[in-house]
Formats: structure tokens, C-alpha cells, sequence
């Protein structure tokens, strides 16, 4: 009988000692919590708090006027998502995935509801300043992102706006390494297509 093709696992990021202690103390503080005592549970939240905050301000930006209130519904879909943990991979994952997945639906509802009010003021000759034109190219981006399949933004995101390293973005999604770059370069050519149209990046020649 003919093997099926093998499934590649994905590979676990190399740490740092100091990164590798973070991750084990992080892990230590979720079975902490996961025992029901109020006290820990604080201490866990405050832990992944800067993380949770982090996330969201990557997928949203900082002056969303939602933010502040993702933040909290991310911190009390950790805590419900806790006990589905197995600790089998780092928990600071687990947490920017379930994070990440309520940072992009809030996003994507705020969107909406912009696209129900055309702005009548605008100005096209208007003049902005150098940091006013880096968070326009930023919001562009994230409008773009919203605009790829669900895997190809993920790992996008993951690595363009939230800096993560290919295996970590591999342990994050649960895929393999392979697929991570795949998806990374397909997501890239489909980005620059539309940065392309939006007249933001120049043409190859």
C-alpha cells in the first residue's frame, strides 16, 4: 500500500536563554491561572498585557478610536481561551493569535462603518508632512491587507507590522516553515500589485 505524502510540522523558533526564560516564566504564570486563583490570573494578565497592547496597535494603529476597547476584549478572549491551551507550543503565540483574530474583526467593522460616510471636505492639494504621509502609506497598507485572503494577511501582518521571524510565524499559524515563506511571497506580489495601482510603488522595470 502507497504511503501518503508526509505533512512537514512546523519548526519551533530558536531563542535566545533570555528569550526561552520569558517564555517559560510566561508559561508558568498561564498554569498559575488556569488553577483558578485570583491572584495569579492578574498576574498573568498584567504579563500579556504590553503583548495584547502591542498586537493590536500593529493590525489597528495607535490612533484607532477603538483600540482601548479591543484591547480589553482581546485580555477576556485570552482568558476564555485559556483552558483550550495545551502547552505545547509558547503561550505568548497562543495569545497573539487570539488576539490578532479580534484586533482584524474589529478593524474590519470599523471599516465598514466608514464606508458609510463619504467625506465631503477633503482637499487633494492639501499638504501634509512627512509623518502625517508614513501614517497614510501605513493605513493604506492596512486597508490593503484587509483586502488578501485570510492566510496570506496573517502572516503579513505577522511579519511586516509585528516583526516575527518565520518560525515563530510557523509556530503562531500552525503550519509549516515552507508554507509560511509561500504564503509570505505570494501575499507580497499580490501587496505590491495593488500598492502598485494605488500609485505608491513605482513599476519594475
Amino acid at each position: 500500500m502507497k504511503a501518503g505524502p508526509e505533512v512537514e510540522a512546523p519548526i519551533a523558533p530558536t531563542q535566545t536563554g533570555a528569550q526561552a526564560a520569558a517564555s517559560a516564566s510566561l508559561n508558568d504564570s498561564a498554569r498559575e491561572a488556569l488553577r483558578g486563583d485570583p491572584f495569579a490570573l492578574r498576574t498573568f494578565l498584567r504579563a500579556i498585557a504590553p503583548l495584547v497592547r502591542s498586537v493590536c496597535r500593529g493590525i489597528m494603529s495607535r490612533e484607532h478610536p477603538d483600540l482601548e476597547d479591543t484591547i480589553q476584549d482581546c485580555l477576556v478572549d485570552v482568558v476564555r481561551a485559556l483552558p483550550q491551551f495545551r502547552f505545547e507550543a509558547d503561550v505568548s503565540h497562543y495569545v497573539t493569535k487570539i488576539t490578532m483574530r479580534r484586533a482584524i474583526a474589529a478593524r474590519q467593522r470599523a471599516r465598514a462603518r466608514s464606508k458609510q460616510y463619504v467625506a465631503m471636505d477633503s482637499d487633494p492639494a492639501a499638504v501634509t508632512n512627512f509623518d502625517e504621509a508614513l501614517q497614510a502609506r501605513a493605513h493604506l497598507v492596512r486597508n490593503l491587507l484587509d483586502e488578501l485572503s485570510e492566510a496570506q494577511s496573517t502572516v503579513l501582518r505577522l511579519r511586516l507590522m509585528l516583526g516575527h521571524s518565520i518560525g515563530e510565524i510557523a509556530s503562531i499559524t500552525g503550519v509549516s516553515v515552507n508554507t509560511v515563506k509561500t504564503r509570505l511571497r505570494l501575499g507580497k506580489i499580490q501587496l505590491r500589485r495593488r500598492l502598485e495601482r494605488s500609485g505608491e510603488v513605482p513599476r519594475a522595470r
